[in-house]
């Protein structure tokens, strides 16, 4: 595959995504038909997207976390290193 037709892909595949995404996210257990009339209390749940995004939100976080730590290992060991090849000599 060339480069123009992966763009190609992953864009039909994101829309494809926030297609089904926005369909899987409807809440219908709050809804009350009284006189042929649709009211939703949507406050009280915030249902597939409210988990979704807290998972994500907790995802990104603990990548946060991983690559803070990675960085600080990688400082620790270049530190290290410059202190040993200087007491050697």
């Amino acid at each position: 595959m060339k480069a123009k037709d992966i763009k190609k892909f992953a864009l039909c595949l994101l829309a494809a995504v926030i297609l089904a995404g926005g369909t899987a996210c409807g809440n219908d257990k709050n809804m009350t038909n009284e006189n042929g009339t649709a009211s939703e209390n949507s406050a009280d749940d915030d249902g597939v997207a409210g988990d979704a995004g807290e998972a994500l939100k907790d995802g990104a976080e603990d990548l946060g976390d991983d690559v803070r730590d990675g960085m600080e290992d990688a400082g620790d060991s270049i530190r290290d290193n410059a202190e040993n090849a200087t007491e050697d000599r």
